[in-house]
């Protein structure tokens, strides 16, 4: 589980390609948000990082990462943050995005 104390070593040190949740139980649109988190979950799995985040439990990230509109989700590509993308975002979409982004990362560096 993703907290403040190792956001840092899990995420930029390690160059992850992540996505980060932030949601409240108390938010309707989060509740709507966390199954759709959970089937990316199971899609993307390891390749991708995908954490839902309590805001109530993890202020610190949250404000960090200024989640104030709920849910915020926040998309990272090697260990640095892509999009902040706040409100609830449909599972194609999110789907996409994160094909995208993999697809990006995986095809071969051009040499300049």
């Amino acid at each position: 589980m993703l907290n403040a104390q190792n956001f840092d070593y899990e995420i930029i040190a390690k160059k992850a390609t992540a996505m980060l949740i932030f949601t409240a139980d108390w938010c309707r649109p989060s509740s709507l948000q966390k199954p759709v988190a959970q089937n990316l979950m199971a899609a993307f799995s390891p390749k991708v990082i995908i954490e839902i985040i309590d805001v109530d439990q993890q202020p610190e990230l949250a404000d960090r990462f200024f989640a104030k509109t709920l849910p915020t989700t926040i998309l990272f590509a090697d260990g640095e943050i892509v999009e902040a993308l706040p409100g609830y975002q449909s599972e194609e979409f999110l789907t996409s995005y994160l094909q995208h982004i993999l697809d990006h990362l995986e095809k071969p560096k051009e040499k300049a």
